[in-house]
């Protein structure tokens, strides 16, 4: 990854919830005011002016009071399905917009229910060709689908940092 992709922060609150996605640069003032907490850094520092001082630009932090907000929910819906999986089939890796799908990871016929869990990405081939056949017989291993957390769809977001991952994760 180069310098140029650690640009963002996760903000925490005190339960360890995520709240919000703000700059490294506003993240580094709300540390430095007093505000918040480092939890992480990312591997590089700010350039500056004095090359010899070197400021980490902070990846997580944590604000030391809890944030009350209503919980926020991702409805279970074909655009966030294919939100989540980076409209990209989760079989063949095809991502082709018009050509992609909705498949049960477990068939309906098989019991499969219409879940954050059992439900993915696929192109139109892929899904015709697994039919109703269980990932085993279908000849495939992919990743759990997971329920996203909220900021895990944000449109701004260009790369979840594997950092993150435990926070925005269910």
């Amino acid at each position: 990854m180069t310098g140029a992709d650690y640009k963002k922060t996760l903000v925490l609150d005190s339960s360890y919830i995520p709240r919000s996605i703000v700059s490294s640069t506003r993240a580094f003032v709300i540390v430095y005011k007093g505000s918040a907490e480092v939890v992480e850094n990312h591997p590089e520092c700010f350039k500056l002016v004095d090359e010899e001082l070197k400021i980490n630009k902070p990846s997580i932090i944590r604000i030391p009071k809890y944030i009350k907000t209503d919980k926020h929910r991702v409805p279970l819906n074909k655009s966030n399905i294919l939100r989540r999986d980076n409209y990209t089939c989760v079989y063949c890796g095809v991502n082709k917009r018009k050509d992609l799908t909705i498949d049960h990871v477990i068939p309906q016929s098989k019991g499969g229910k219409n879940t954050w869990n059992n439900l993915v990405t696929a192109c139109f081939k892929c899904n015709n060709k697994k039919g109703s056949l269980d990932l085993e017989e279908f000849g495939v291993d992919i990743d759990k689908p997971i329920r996203p957390h909220y900021l895990m769809l944000m449109r701004t977001l260009n790369h979840i940092y594997d950092s993150w991952k435990i926070y925005l994760t269910f």
